[in-house]
């Protein structure tokens, strides 16, 4: 079992299940979906703990719950059996587990199925109201869990690109969907920088390409491909911020010196 298991994956439960009962009274199917994601997903994860030797927690029931939510109604489910195994699998078990992957399984789970099956929507996302995901945005906000600065960022990518763009919709973007998405996909603290200035350079590119992204196509699909690019380059901008930090107190500590 992982530290820190009631703060983080508790919490994140928690906050799914207002968007999870009002699915499931518009797709009473939602619960078999998320039966069958948790079973492959906890499957999966027990086999990796057994090879390494390692505990496991809860996260695979948030995985679970996200892909369950997100997963258009009436998809087969081989397809899901597919994306499930290609995205926990080849997103996060190979790397080690939780903590030490890269992109965010889940996000990789959606593009591949959007690439993969074409003629289903994965692209498309449920339509969630904005006021069942509220009480998501305030838990995990107070639980540490989405950290402000990927938050701040993605709001201003998105508004800066939308504005040059596409101005008018800016409004069509504000939506359940998209802001369940940014809290569990873009926002996860595993896979979104390690730096305060890395983070919110993250948010900036991830919010950025969202709009750009939305301008053509869903906005699920938006945010899931420009998630998964923005993970890509949060080590670089990691990286970026820590030479500008050293340069600064580099700098700051001639000067001092220098009187």
């Amino acid at each position: 079992m992982r530290p820190g298991l009631l703060r983080d994956d508790l919490a994140a439960i928690l906050a799914l299940l207002p968007p999870l009962a009002w699915l499931w009274s518009q797709d009473h199917w939602v619960a078999s979906r998320l039966l069958f994601c948790a079973v492959l997903i906890f499957g999966w994860q027990a086999l990796f703990a057994q090879v390494r030797r390692q505990g496991m927690g809860l996260h695979g029931a948030v995985a679970a719950l996200l892909v369950a939510l997100f997963a258009p109604m009436g998809v087969p489910f081989w397809q899901l059996a597919l994306g499930v195994s290609f995205g926990m699998v080849l997103g996060e078990a190979i790397f080690g587990g939780r903590g030490r992957n890269f992109v965010q399984p889940v996000a990789l789970t959606f593009a591949f199925m959007a690439f993969s099956f074409a003629d289903q929507p994965w692209r498309q996302g449920p339509d969630l109201p904005l006021i069942a995901i509220l009480p998501a945005l305030a838990l995990l906000v107070i639980t540490g869990q989405a950290r402000l600065t990927v938050l701040a960022g993605f709001a201003a990518g998105l508004a800066g690109v939308s504005a040059l763009i596409a101005p008018e919709q800016m409004t069509m973007l504000i939506t359940g969907t998209l802001l369940l998405a940014l809290l569990f996909l873009t926002a996860d603290p595993a896979v979104s920088g390690a730096t305060s200035l890395g983070r919110l350079a993250y948010g900036v590119l991830a919010g950025g390409l969202t709009a750009l992204f939305a301008a053509s196509g869903p906005v699920f699909g938006a945010v899931v491909f420009a998630t998964l690019l923005a993970q890509i380059f949060a080590p670089l901008l990691d990286h970026i911020a820590i030479v500008i930090h050293s340069a600064w107190m580099h700098h700051r500590a001639r000067r001092l010196r220098n009187g």
